[in-house]
């Protein structure tokens, strides 16, 4: 049986959660100090804080090796991987984004889409793709939990001030189930774009403080891009699955 290097996941998500609680709990205090224009704020908040996490599952490669390392950027099927990612930018740029800093709504939302595609990307190269490879050896129903868990923990969300111990338990159900869900995407796939383009579903329909606007858009928007997703999924493991009948 393969082992499990826990020096490794130690190292990994100490860099990880680190840097998160500096940018919003620590000294940093990133989003007092951010008087820059919208979207500029946006795109440096998605490669800080999405960022950090891959940053620090490739900063756990390099020092201690593969892992168990099984997924990639671009997993058994590079085109429809990238198909995957752009599905969200163009949904929302067809749909448009209002907004109050004077750009064109179908630009804003190809840009505000492709920054939350980004951010979710640099979120799943960590969770789904090192964590989930690095505890591959342990069974499934423990690989979600503890991805889940530490997936949750990391936000600091129980932080925040009046936080309550009932939200933060439904925090912890809803990511951990969702950490199971993604962890069959990858599994699958073995595709970080194409489990980050299933997590900017949630960020575009209910999730991101920074994507604002009446919520049935987004809703209709998450709705949208959720639906062609799954057909795509879908087309790529009747494809995996063909491939293994020979």
């Amino acid at each position: 049986m393969r082992d499990i290097n826990v020096l490794g996941l130690l190292v990994f998500y100490g860099l990880a959660a680190g840097v998160q609680f500096g940018l919003r709990h620590g000294g940093l205090d990133f989003y007092d100090r951010m008087d820059w224009p919208f979207l500029q704020m946006c795109a440096v908040s998605a490669l800080l804080f999405g960022g950090s996490v891959a940053v620090a599952a490739f900063v756990s490669w390099f020092i201690f090796g593969p892992q168990n390392r099984t997924s990639s950027l671009f997993g058994t099927k590079p085109l429809l991987a990238v198909l995957m990612a752009i599905v969200p930018i163009i949904v929302v740029a067809v749909l448009g984004y209002e907004n109050d800093f004077g750009m064109n709504p179908h630009l804003a939302g190809a840009a505000m889409a492709g920054l939350l595609v980004l951010y979710a990307l640099g979120e799943e190269i960590g969770w789904r793709g090192y964590m989930n490879d690095a505890l591959s050896p342990a069974p499934y129903i423990v690989r979600g939990s503890l991805i889940g868990a530490a997936w949750w923990a990391w936000h600091f969300w129980f932080l925040d001030e009046g936080s309550t111990m009932q939200e933060q338990l439904q925090l912890l159900a809803i990511l951990t189930a969702t950490s199971f869900l993604f962890i069959s995407i990858i599994g699958m796939s073995r595709s970080w774009l194409s489990v980050a383009a299933f997590h900017s579903v949630a960020n575009i329909g209910m999730l991101a403080g920074a994507f604002e606007g009446p919520t049935n858009k987004r809703l209709l928007m998450g709705g949208i891009t959720l639906v062609i997703l799954i057909a795509i999924h879908s087309f790529w493991q009747r494809g995996v699955k063909k491939a293994a009948s020979f």
